[in-house]
């Protein structure tokens, strides 16, 4: 029987693997959300005489707020839309999505982090 709905017919296990995606991403989020909570710490912690260290707090918490909320949700949007658009079930796209988007998020992160070590210098 063919279904004419315009959805993927469901099928057993998919919920489990749903929900086996989304906690990956809430796992791959935690050392996301440590940085995103220091740069809230430094936001919190504002000199009553430098605005310009205040501005630059400011400004990397709004980035980073961007970066560790915007990434998995624009990577849910985009596994959700494709999946759609290819018959699949949308919400294994949406949450595939966000758990690959959280990985490069993480990737990137620490490939950063070791560039930056790389790159410093140490005076003594």
């Amino acid at each position: 029987m063919t279904d004419n709905t315009g959805t993927a017919p469901d099928r057993p296990g998919r919920g489990a693997q749903i929900l086996y995606m989304l906690v990956m991403t809430a796992l791959l989020l935690t050392p996301c959300l440590w940085v995103w909570s220091r740069t809230l710490h430094a936001v919190q912690q504002s000199s009553t005489s430098d605005w310009h260290l205040n501005h630059d707090n400011n400004v990397q918490f709004e980035v980073v707020s961007l970066l560790v909320f915007g990434v998995p949700l624009a990577g849910a949007s985009l596994g959700g839309i494709v999946a759609s658009a290819r018959g699949k079930h949308a919400g294994a796209g949406a949450a595939t999505g966000a758990c690959l988007a959280t990985l490069g998020l993480v990737i990137c992160g620490v490939v950063g982090f070791f560039w930056m070590l790389s790159h410093a210098t140490w005076e003594f």
